[in-house]
């Protein structure tokens, strides 16, 4: 994997604890930090927009102003794209970590992947928090539980614009070819449904992924996200589940990190 990050997987239950900030995971992010934030379309293209410079400064700039429960958001989605897609490299991201219209969080869903070799696509939903004096376990297992509800709820809502937010995204991120094609005909279908009010989350393949503050001496175990995994099964919310726990100490590092790389 990286080093400084531990990954555990059972099933379709993931346990990823970075043990410390390493250089390797440092290089990760420089290599990959412009195709997250804009598509690898764009960030292979050349373009001044999506060099890595300009990605830190325009990233810093969305960052600075933000809440702190925001920050740690986006920290933990940015890990997201880094640590998912680095475990599960069958998965392409079809969606760029950027709004295109505006510097606001994003609208919609917070990261599309697509399975390459079973033409399959999972709807992502990162939550992320520090757990205080909760333990590690039991606060990870409630983001998993907002993760969970935020997207049955969204998908209950039949709203067109989040599919036509990622049917936008997709186009931007993905280059032109066979996966380009398949992710746009499955996107417009759930699309279709939602205009047509006629939307089943029940069919709809999922990635639950949180993202848990707190020291890993108190680690999350792939066991409990295995069994918490189990429950929301048994709710026949969604078709298949897959759940993705990240836990890091602080998300301060990976801001310091990020605003100390534009200062040079």
């Amino acid at each position: 994997m990286i080093k400084g990050v531990s990954v555990t997987r059972k099933n379709s239950a993931t346990a990823c604890l970075i043990d410390f900030f390493s250089d390797e995971l440092k290089a990760e992010i420089r290599e990959r930090l412009s195709a997250i934030c804009h598509g690898p379309d764009i960030a292979s293209s050349g373009s001044i927009v999506a060099s890595y410079r300009e990605t830190l400064k325009e990233f810093n700039k969305r960052y600075a102003p933000k809440t702190e429960n925001t920050k740690k958001g986006m920290i933990g989605e940015l890990l997201t794209h880094i640590l998912l897609l680095k475990a599960c490299p069958e998965l392409e991201p079809a969606n760029p970590f950027f709004n295109m219209e505006e510097s606001s969080i994003k609208k919609g869903f917070d990261l599309i992947v697509f399975d390459i070799n079973l033409e399959k696509m999972w709807v992502t939903e990162v939550k992320s928090g520090s757990a205080g004096t909760k333990s590690a376990n039991t606060f990870n297992k409630a983001l998993l539980n907002t993760a969970k509800n935020d997207l049955e709820n969204r998908f209950a809502d039949n709203e067109t614009h989040i599919w036509l937010n990622a049917i936008n995204g997709a186009r931007q991120a993905l280059s032109t070819g066979t996966v380009k094609d398949r992710i746009n005909e499955i996107l417009e279908e759930c699309y279709q449904e939602a205009s047509d009010e006629e939307q089943d989350g029940s069919e709809k393949n999922v990635i639950l992924v949180s993202v848990t503050y707190k020291h890993t001496s108190d680690p999350v175990l792939v066991e409990e996200i295995k069994e918490k995994r189990k429950k929301i099964l048994e709710e026949e919310l969604f078709g298949e589940v897959m759940v993705f726990s990240i836990q890091k100490e602080t998300y301060e590092l990976v801001a310091a990190f990020l605003e100390s790389e534009a200062e040079q």
